[in-house]
C-alpha cells in the first residue's frame, strides 16, 4: 500500500496537482483482501466443512492398527483452496505490479526495489514447495513440514 500511495503522490506531483490521501483510502485494499479471504472461509465451512479421516499407516498380523494418523480433508478442498489462492496469488502479483512501477522513484522515498525482490522470492519459494508437496503428500510429517513452511 505504501508503494501504491508513493505511486499516486509522484503521478499527482508531474500533473501539478495537489493531492491529498487519508488512512481510509489506505486501509480500503487491505479490507478488501481480509474481507475476501473472510468471506470464502465462511462460505467454505459453512458449505463443506471439514471433517477426520483416520488413516491406518500400518497394522499387525491380526488386523489392528499400530500406526494412525488423523488428516482433516473435505470433498470440495480443491475449489476453495483454488478461490483463495486466486485471491491471495492475485494480491501478491498486483504487489508485483506496483513496486515495478515504482522502480525509478527515488530510494528516499520508496523502497520497491525490496518489495520487488522480497516478493519475487516469496512466490519462487512457493513455487518450488508445490512440487515437494505433492511428492511428499504421502509421509503426513514431511507433507505437514512443507506446508507450514509455506
Amino acid at each position: 500500500t505504501k508503494t501504491s500511495r508513493i505511486k499516486q503522490i509522484m503521478r499527482s506531483a508531474a500533473k501539478y496537482k495537489r493531492l491529498k490521501l487519508t488512512a481510509r483510502d489506505v486501509m480500503k485494499p487491505m479490507i478488501a483482501l481480509l474481507s475476501l479471504n473472510i468471506i470464502v472461509l465462511t462460505v467454505w465451512t459453512v458449505i463443506d466443512p471439514l471433517e477426520p479421516e483416520i488413516i491406518m499407516s500400518t497394522q499387525d498380523r491380526f488386523g489392528r492398527p499400530i500406526d494412525t494418523h488423523t488428516v482433516c480433508s473435505s470433498r470440495h478442498y480443491l475449489i476453495f483452496m483454488g478461490i483463495l489462492c486466486a485471491i491471495n496469488l492475485g494480491s501478491v502479483l498486483f504487489s508485483l505490479i506496483q513496486a515495478y512501477q515504482a522502480r525509478n522513484i527515488s530510494t528516499e522515498l520508496s523502497e520497491s526495489a525490496f518489495i520487488f525482490r522480497v516478493l519475487y522470492i516469496f512466490l519462487y519459494g512457493a513455487f518450488l514447495a508445490i512440487p515437494v508437496l505433492i511428492i511428499a503428500r504421502e509421509d503426513a510429517k514431511a507433507f505437514y513440514f512443507v506446508w507450514v513452511g509455506l
